[in-house]
């Protein structure tokens, strides 16, 4: 797909249809499945991964297959570990590269029947789901957030329910806050002192619950502002108070020059004068560290991204692929296991070609480089149905051309 754009002149006063978050959607509908149907769930994210999950939760088939998503995995091995059957649980080949290992061991640890069909230690695995003992569990340093929200939404239902101490530094908290907000509203018993959260046995009460409008979504569109002065977009269903840990991401971008502001139910985000930083730290929110890099590349800053210990292991090693992709555009980077630095500038490629390695936030980042570059090409466009099948369409309200090739 080769997107077109005046430099720089994209105008006016839009207004875009942002997806349901997929990362509340897929908590609520572990949540809604624990609860034998008694937590409603307005709204949806319409996500492909959302779509795997749900089909595996409701499914008759013994194979439970997951397609590439990393919290589709995590939450319905958990939910089948507790859930009577016999399960294969299977994905991708890049799914099947991705951790599971330290969950597996601590679902078995609290009592669960879960064994690796190749003896491998990795997808397939095979799962004969029982009641769980629970207890507490043993948690590793930098353990997936994903894990640990898997194993407190099954909590409840557990005999004794389940205690966890949370490892020094944990990386993507806000995600971990955003699971104990949702089982609270969903009238779930849990307590917390210091670094633990204790889950007590008591099920899930009857409840309503909304799927917000995802702010990881959002933050494409802040690169689209911060790279076109006089252009405004307004993203209705957003809230500065969002349970979504990645709200976080106005503040990094108001030191870009974007400012977001809450309107009669909306964000409306604009251009704005930005600031001086040398380094963002981005252990709490990692998936908003390619928006970020793009757009402080796109303005030729030069900055230190840290604290993305965990985009390795993504749905491709997301800091190998900045740095490669950075470098067609001009933009030279060095890196580290946790870290990613912008240092210098040159003229781009001819001919721009963005491979996104089946990465649906490589292809979303990008995209918004042709408001810098005017025309940039973008690899296997598909992918972003992953989180934002409708992003081409909403984009294209911007006063983008989207040439099918």
């Amino acid at each position: 797909m080769r997107l077109k754009a005046d430099p720089g002149n994209l105008r006016g006063e839009v207004s875009i249809n942002l997806p349901g978050s997929k990362s509340i959607h897929n908590r609520l509908l572990i949540i809604q499945k624990l609860s034998g149907g008694k937590v409603d769930i307005s709204g949806n994210s319409q996500s492909e991964d959302t779509k795997f999950l749900n089909s595996a939760l409701n499914h008759s088939s013994r194979e439970m297959f997951m397609g590439e998503g990393g919290t589709a995995l995590r939450f319905g091995l958990a939910w089948a570990a507790i859930t009577p059957g016999e399960r294969v649980i299977d994905g991708s080949k890049r799914l099947r590269e991705r951790p599971i290992r330290e969950l597996v061991e601590v679902l078995n640890d609290l009592g669960a029947d879960i064994k690796s069909v190749n003896g491998d230690r990795k997808l397939p695995l095979l799962v004969k789901g029982r009641k769980l003992e629970g207890g507490k569990a043993r948690m590793t340093q930098n353990i997936s957030s994903q894990f640990i929200s898997a194993l407190l939404m099954i909590a409840p239902y557990t005999k004794k329910g389940i205690s966890i101490e949370l490892p020094n530094n944990q990386v993507s908290m806000p995600y971990i806050r955003m699971t104990v907000e949702l089982m609270k509203r969903a009238g779930a018993k849990l307590s917390e002192s210091g670094s633990e959260i204790v889950v007590h046995p008591a099920g899930y009460k009857p409840s309503s619950i909304q799927v917000e409008k995802d702010w990881s979504s959002a933050s494409y569109f802040f690169e689209w502002v911060l790279f076109n002065e006089n252009l405004q977009i307004e993203l209705p269903g957003l809230s500065l108070e969002s349970v979504q840990g990645d709200a976080q991401i106005v503040q990094p971008f108001k030191i870009l020059g974007v400012e977001a502001r809450e309107e009669n139910g909306s964000i409306v985000v604009r251009k704005a004068e930005g600031s001086e930083i040398k380094e963002m730290d981005f252990l709490e929110v990692p998936d908003m560290a390619q928006s970020l890099a793009v757009a402080a590349a796109g303005i030729q800053k030069r900055i230190r991204l840290t604290g993305l210990q965990t985009l390795r292991v993504k749905e491709t090693d997301r800091i190998s692929a900045l740095k490669s992709e950075l470098l067609k555009v001009g933009v030279q980077c060095s890196s580290t296991d946790s870290s990613l630095e912008i240092e210098s500038f040159k003229d781009p490629d001819p001919n721009v070609s963005i491979k996104t390695f089946r990465d649906h936030r490589m292809a979303m980042a990008f995209a918004p480089l042709a408001s810098k570059l005017g025309e940039i090409e973008i690899q296997d466009p598909s992918v972003v149905a992953k989180s934002f099948p409708d992003y081409w369409n909403e984009i294209q309200k911007l006063g983008v051309e989207i040439i099918k090739i």
